[in-house]
């Protein structure tokens, strides 16, 4: 949608009056509909390339780093990977939230290193970070600008930058906390300031950020964006490309790392981040990349016109998978049927289960509950599980702020007794906090609890630091639905996890945002 489009249908007078001051001199002064007008006459300002330039050195490089951050984000990450770049607000909210969290999780994963050469660049920039923070405990603008001149020079991408500022307990906030929706909304009014997003409202009153098309055009330029992520990720899947020799010959190239072993799949991952398609394509010079030939039997595939320059049917074939809109699949989710009998499960009712084909053999009695508590996280709390590596370790973790929290699943048919299992938690525990993670708090999730585990639990608070907390399946799927009828079905803002960490038997009572 074009400026003049978008003028007509921003949402309020308080947004137009904002983004009209980007370039609108006696906005103040102005009814709503002589802003507009002023706002169509002043357009080429909005997406003159100079002033989109200063626009950007002065959100990116703001003394306040929540704008710094989430600027980039809603920017670059989001709405110009949107079908026409415009998003509901919710959604970009939702998917910030989402990527936040994600490299909160990730952080707490092995999610280092691939190839030996990004290990040394990975280390060094980590260091230089790592050295950056203790200074003030903060990153000055200064520090943030050499910090990104760094970055693009070992290759680093936005996700590793965040990932290493996780592992130091330092994004998205100081101690890992993600910004929350009004932090989101302080650096969409700020972009809309600039005049870098404007808002639009649709017959149905659902408010959308919106980049209009010339701003878009500009921004991708700037930052060299040819194709959206998901229009990237289908050309990625055309066979002139999914050779993993061609692929390797171009990374090498263009020195960016990879393993001999990284699958296609890796590698094309290592593009999307990294290398433009035009690169991918065409290689560095006239001699590089896809022969002539190919690209034509590419163009008559996709039925447009094969004659032309090398050049040119580049970019005929970018700009088709620019253009492709984004596909939204939903597929189902097994482990709901695990999680509606999740007592059944923990209780261990074998004869029930076997009846209502929800198992065949004993043993995935404890499978099926540990999966369905991982929907129950997932879902309904809307905390995603942490990928565990090895088999030693508790049945499920997740990220809380710059800590971890663990959880085990103890089906049985009697009440569960803590001095059982004990030593096995305390091992746990003792080895994620000998590498460097703190365990907030260890859950155990069962069907009942003997009087003597909570006195044991409240001794292990007093003797080793560290929270055990006692929940019945019951219990805990009370909370979950309790939180998702209170969301209406609608993905909200995450439980707070916080209400977990009680010593000792779980009391509802505590948990007051359940009211």
């Amino acid at each position: 949608m074009n400026i003049e489009k978008t003028v007509e249908n921003i949402g309020t007078t308080l947004e137009l009056k904002r983004i009209a001051k980007a370039y609108v001199i006696d906005y103040k002064n102005l009814s709503d509909e002589e802003i507009r007008e002023a706002m169509k006459k002043t357009a080429p300002q909005y997406y003159f390339k100079d002033n989109v330039i200063k626009s950007l050195k002065r959100i990116f490089f703001s003394d306040d780093r929540d704008v710094r951050i989430l600027s980039r984000l809603i920017l670059k990450m989001i709405i110009l990977n949107k079908d026409n770049f415009m998003c509901p607000k919710r959604e970009t909210e939702d998917d910030i939230i989402d990527y936040e969290q994600s490299i909160i999780n990730r952080s707490n994963e092995d999610i280092l290193l691939k190839s030996s050469e990004k290990n040394k660049n990975l280390e060094l920039f980590g260091f230089i970070l790592d050295t950056a923070w203790q200074h003030n405990d903060s990153i000055s603008v200064d520090e943030k600008n050499l910090l990104e001149k760094i970055k693009d020079r070992l290759k680093i991408t936005d996700t590793e930058y965040h990932l290493l500022e996780a592992k130091l307990g330092k994004f998205p906030k100081q101690g890992n906390i993600p910004h929350i929706r009004d932090d989101i909304e302080k650096v969409r009014r700020c972009l809309q300031e600039e005049g870098l997003v404007f808002s639009l409202r649709d017959n149905d009153n659902t408010d959308f950020d919106i980049i209009p098309e010339e701003i878009a055009k500009t921004l991708r330029e700037i930052f060299k964006i040819e194709i959206r992520k998901h229009g990237y990720r289908e050309l990625l899947k055309c066979k002139y490309v999914r050779s993993k020799t061609h692929m390797q010959k171009i990374l090498k190239k263009i020195k960016v790392s990879y393993e001999g072993a990284n699958t296609v799949s890796d590698l094309q991952e290592i593009f999307i981040s990294q290398v433009s398609p035009s690169i991918l394509l065409g290689g560095t010079s006239p001699r590089d990349g896809l022969d002539i030939t190919d690209l034509k039997k590419w163009c008559s595939d996709i039925n447009t016109a094969v004659s032309g320059s090398k050049v040119e049917l580049i970019e005929r074939i970018i700009g088709f998978y620019d253009s492709i809109l984004e596909k939204y699949e939903t597929v189902g989710d097994e482990r709901e049927m695990w999680y509606e009998f999740f007592d059944k499960f923990a209780r261990r009712d074998l004869e029930f289960l076997r009846s209502q084909q929800l198992i065949q053999k004993d043993l995935e009695c404890e499978k099926r509950f540990e999966e369905a508590t991982e929907y129950l996280f997932e879902k309904k709390l809307n905390h995603k599980p942490l990928n565990l590596v090895g088999t030693s370790h508790a049945d499920g973790a997740l990220s809380f702020q710059d800590k971890v929290i663990f959880w085990d699943n103890k089906s049985k048919e009697t009440p569960v007794n803590l001095k059982d299992h004990i030593r096995q938690f305390d091992g746990y525990i003792a080895s994620s906090q000998a590498s460097g993670k703190i365990v907030a708090c260890f859950i155990v999730i069962g069907p009942e609890f003997t009087a003597e585990s909570a006195i044991l639990a409240m001794q292990y608070q007093v003797e080793k630091g560290t929270t055990i907390m006692l929940i019945t399946a019951s219990e805990l799927k009370e909370i979950a639905e309790i939180w998702d009828k209170r969301n209406a079905g609608k993905k909200e803002d995450p439980f707070n996890l916080g209400y977990f960490i009680q010593p000792g038997r779980f009391n509802k009572a505590m948990v007051q945002v359940l009211g």
